[in-house]
Formats: C-alpha cells, sequence, structure tokens
C-alpha cells in the first residue's frame, strides 16, 4: 500500500534528498501499516538515513500522527533506545522525517524466547532510564479502553456476539475492569504507546523501538502488555516472560483495557485504505483476549 519513491512527485524526491544531503541509493521498505512513503536512503558518503513522509491533502487524518512523532523525536535525549531525529519538512502539504537508519531486524519471524527476553528486557531500561519522563507529554491514554464504547452500542455489542458469546455477555464486568485499568496506567514514565513489533527493531546489540507518534506519561506496564499481547497473538504464552515484580492486579486490569481498544478498534468499521490497520488491531486483539482470558 504504500507509495514507491518513483511513484513520488519529483518535487517531494528533491525535497527529501535536500533533507538527507543527497540520495545515492534507493530502497523501499514495505513493511508497516500507515499508507505514507517510507524508505531507506544512503548518502554518496555512505551514511544512511530512514525517510518517511505522507501527503497531509490525501492522508488528512494520518499527517497529525507524523507532526506529532516529529514534536517528540526532537525532545527524545540520548538515553532513549530510539532513533535520532535528523531533519523535518512541513510545508503543510507534505510533511516528512528524516531519522537515523537502524540496522535491524523486527522480532518474531519466528519468535524466539530469547528475542522475548530481549524486548521485554529492553522495556524495563526504557522505564529506568526515562521514569520521570524526560519528555513533557499527555497522561491521557487514546489508546486504552473500548469496552464501554462496546457496551453502550447496540449495533457492535451485536458484532461483538458475533465474535465472542461469552465477551458480550460479560461486557459490563469488562468494562469496569478497563476503568481499573485506566487508574493503574497514571504513572509518569515515558511510555511508547504501540509497542508492537513492526516498532521494534534488534540489531546484535540493541533493541531500538521506532514510531513514536502515540508516546505518553503512564505505567510502563502498558508497553510490556502491548508487547506481549502481540506474543500471544502469534500463539505464544506470555506468562513466562513477564518479569518478577510484574504487579498482578494491575497488568490485568492494563491488558483489560488495552484488549478493548484493540477489539473495539478490530470490530469497527474499516476506513477506506486503511482497512490493513483495522485487520491488525483485530488479530492482536483476539490474541491480547485470549490471554485476558486466562488471567480472569
Amino acid at each position: 500500500m504504500r507509495p514507491q519513491w518513483t511513484d513520488l512527485p519529483e518535487a517531494v524526491r528533491k525535497t527529501v534528498e535536500a533533507l538527507v544531503g543527497g540520495a545515492g541509493r534507493v530502497d523501499a521498505c514495505p513493511d508497516g501499516f500507515s499508507p505514507g512513503f517510507a524508505v531507506r536512503l544512503t548518502r554518496a558518503d555512505g551514511q544512511r538515513r530512514f525517510v518517511k513522509g505522507i501527503d497531509a491533502g490525501a492522508w488528512p487524518h494520518e499527517v497529525d500522527a507524523y507532526r506529532t512523532e516529529a514534536r517528540i523525536g526532537e525532545a527524545l535525549p540520548p538515553a532513549v533506545p530510539a532513533p535520532r531525529l535528523r531533519g523535518v519538512h512541513d510545508d503543510g502539504h507534505w510533511c516528512v522525517l528524516a531519522f537515523d537508519d537502524v540496522d535491524g531486524r523486527s522480532p518474531g519471524r519466528p519468535w524466539t524466547p530469547q528475542d522475548i527476553r530481549r524486548v521485554v528486557g529492553a522495556i524495563g531500561d526504557l522505564a529506568r532510564a526515562a521514569t520521570p519522563s524526560p519528555v513533557p507529554l499527555p497522561t491521557s491514554h487514546p489508546r486504552l479502553g473500548g469496552w464501554s464504547d462496546l457496551a453502550s452500542d447496540s449495533s457492535r455489542l451485536s458484532e461483538l456476539r458475533r465474535y465472542d458469546e461469552w465477551a458480550a455477555a460479560n461486557v459490563q464486568r469488562l468494562a469496569g475492569l478497563e476503568r481499573s485499568g485506566l487508574e493503574a496506567a497514571r504513572g509518569e514514565s515515558l511510555v511508547h504507546g504501540d509497542l508492537y513489533p513492526h516498532n521494534i527493531l534488534l540489531t546484535g546489540d540493541r533493541v531500538v523501538f521506532v514510531d513514536w507518534p502515540h508516546a505518553r506519561r503512564g505505567s510502563p506496564v502498558i508497553d510490556l502488555v502491548a508487547f506481549l499481547s502481540s506474543v500471544a497473538a502469534d500463539g505464544i504464552d506470555p506468562e513466562p516472560f513477564l518479569p518478577v515484580g510484574t504487579p498482578e492486579t494491575a497488568t490485568t486490569a492494563i491488558l483489560a483495557a488495552h484488549t478493548g481498544f484493540l477489539l473495539a478498534g478490530g470490530l469497527a468499521e474499516p476506513l477506506p485504505g486503511l482497512e490493513r490497520i483495522t485487520a491488525e488491531k483485530l488479530r492482536l486483539g483476539r490474541g491480547a483476549f485470549r490471554w485476558l482470558r486466562t488471567r480472569l
């Protein structure tokens, strides 16, 4: 779904080349779910940049995420395991961001216990390095919660019933649990907020977290639950990978709120052009829901 480098208007390509200091080689990046373009550019001096951008006119509801990511990227300190933001171009029509390129791979292709433990360890390292958050961020969590919305809408509740009878029968209980989860999600740590495998890169000696537009201040358990939900979605029991000392009650409550967000989004009518995002929310939601049921 991503536009190719050659599909971009010549003016945009020239803007990108000026932003990164020239481009000798261009490699497409087909992974991810954004409808914007994404490429790796190699300069004449051998340095590489990862560049992403989006047409605000074509995707008015998506461009805000790029602008937010630019603001957060400029504020992230070196202690945070994220690629350094090298440049931003935003003319009101095209928004383009350039980062240091990370030579890594996404975890989970296939999963190994070692990869899971590496990422869980990196989430713990992030919490220790970024508590309190070094970046001023909102404390709201729009990517948590959804059971209450499903419970209050008869047509969506019917859709939930077709998906899972138990969930529909217990939707009020789950809505109450997610309210506890929203309280448990409060905290002063820097939280990525979208920590799934497509936003994680493993190098030989580092775990790097990319794509930060959903960052918030909150509990580190949020990132832990999101990541381990993706493990559950691939049929692996997350429980053995929970760090010792992880708060049981808060984890279950935040998992409930996280599951509600995913299933409410995954069962909604997808926006044109964003069908893959809706499908991925449902896939992740199924994994999170199975994990939640075992904890309940």
